[in-house]
């Protein structure tokens, strides 16, 4: 059987369907597989001709023993996942702009990148409780997409009930209005006085009552969840064979940043053999940066609010799981610099995390620079990027500058059609999206929960509510 472990090493392992069906491991880690496989170029090479379901039916089986889900049973499962995506034959478009190429992950029904994970992992949940005859709660803190994507995985859903905290003008009233405006029996959303760091104190608080955690069956569509991070190593071994089938070299992708968890999907597909490199680019919220390049693990004062919103965070969690690979699955080494940093707000790296970094850079990219790429790509190439995409824009653009030779890809996460003021002050225009103009005039439908109040009892009250 396939196994999960604790990036802490101190909880017990547990089965695929236990770590899709749960949030934080007990010991404050974060699960992954304990082992992974390894692909020769000659398998990668034959895959090359998969379909992106096609590619997961060929993939996930790595994942997940026989003995939880049979061929057939995951072939059920995946079948028509990407239904309700612009083009489930070209899942992932590529359009060349200037001097590299850009790779479009929004093409989902809620318009991110959220949707190309969310919409198996909605599935896999689904099918285990149906199997069990069990419901599960889910609380999701988003700092933009993730929630409307969770919640879109779900609706209809008779086993699922979801709870989504967001923080107060934070996001855009776009992404606000694809979760407020969605009136479903299941489906319950807060905004929140806060940030979505704060938002994860009170998660983590309640991801370690193990009685509560079983009474309620208590879930996370986060990239906390262990499926995010394989099926999106999976998306980034489909791109990488889009744009290299021969698989003779190396394909660099350049990724807007926030929890880590497109990173992590990359760290996992290198792992096993796909040859990437990967640049994680941030904005003023740099922590990443300055961890990897500077050796500077470390909080900053405050978080600073900018036009790239869903990456305004100062604890990306899944760097953890990132540590655990760079240090060969040392556990004990990734949970001494865990508590240390839980403990003290930083931490210094040692030798074993910063001298095994051979392919995972990092930039730093800041507002101004963000809309000179913003307009540069519209001026230059008809080309409109939403604002994450054009942190990561920023910095390919000046890598290609570097390096001609280099094969440069920018991960687009989001339509721009989602931030129409971020465009309008970058002077780019909005473009027009059907899905994005239904939701305007649409009744709303959410809680406020106000600093001072006990976040905690909120959320363990809002999953209560379901189960009255």
């Amino acid at each position: 059987m396939v196994l999960y472990k604790s990036t802490r090493g101190v909880s017990p392992s547990v089965s695929f369907q236990q770590a899709l069906l749960s949030g934080y491991a007990p010991d404050g880690g974060l699960y992954l597989p304990e082992t992974l496989p390894s692909f020769s170029r000659e398998e990668l090479r034959a895959w090359a001709k998969l379909s992106a379901q096609e590619l997961l039916q060929a993939m996930l089986p790595h994942f997940v023993s026989s003995d939880e889900i049979t061929a057939e049973e995951l072939q059920s499962v995946l079948d028509g996942c990407y239904s309700k995506f612009d083009d489930p034959d070209d899942l992932i478009p590529l359009k060349t702009v200037g001097s590299v190429k850009v790779a479009e992950m929004w093409h989902g029904p809620t318009g991110s990148f959220k949707d190309l994970a969310l919409s198996v992992v909605g599935r896999l949940v689904d099918y285990f409780l149906e199997k069990s005859g069990r419901k599960a709660n889910i609380i999701v803190r988003t700092s933009g997409d993730t929630g409307s994507a969770a919640i879109h995985s779900v609706l209809g859903s008779k086993h699922i009930n979801i709870v989504v905290w967001y923080p107060r003008g934070c996001v855009s009233l776009v992404q606000e209005l694809q979760m407020t405006t969605v009136d479903a029996p299941n489906v319950k959303v807060f905004s929140v006085e806060g940030t979505t760091d704060e938002a994860d104190v009170p998660l983590r608080k309640i991801s370690a009552d193990k009685e509560f955690v079983s009474k309620y069956n208590l879930a996370c569509f986060n990239s906390v969840n262990v499926s995010r991070i394989l099926l999106q190593a999976v998306h980034f071994t489909y791109l990488y064979l889009k744009i290299c089938p021969t698989v003779d070299r190396y394909v660099t992708f350049c990724v807007p940043t926030g929890g880590l968890g497109n990173i992590t999907g990359c760290v996992v597909a290198r792992t096993m053999g796909i040859p990437l490199q990967i640049v994680s680019t941030v904005n003023e919220n740099d922590i990443v940066d300055r961890t990897f390049r500077l050796n500077d693990f470390s909080l900053s004062d405050s978080v600073v609010h900018t036009p790239s919103s869903a990456m305004d965070i100062q604890i990306p969690y899944n760097i953890e799981r990132i540590f655990y690979y760079l240090t060969s699955q040392k556990s004990q080494i990734v949970r001494d610099v865990m508590e240390s940093f839980e403990r003290d707000g930083r931490c210094k790296l040692p030798e074993a995390i910063t001298k095994t970094n051979t392919y995972l850079q990092t930039a730093r990219v800041d507002t101004e620079e963000l809309f000179s790429a913003m307009k540069q790509v519209w001026q230059e190439n008809n080309y409109a990027i939403c604002p994450h995409t054009a942190v990561a824009m920023n910095a390919g653009l000046r890598l290609a500058a570097q390096n001609p030779e280099e094969e440069i890809v920018v991960i687009a996460t989001a339509t721009p059609a989602k931030f129409p003021q971020v465009m309008e002050r970058g002077g780019v225009p909005v473009p027009r999206v059907e899905q994005v103009e239904c939701l305007f005039g649409l009744p709303e439908h959410k809680e406020l929960v106000e600093k001072g109040e006990d976040w905690e009892k909120r959320m363990r009250d809002a999953v209560a509510s379901f189960n009255q």
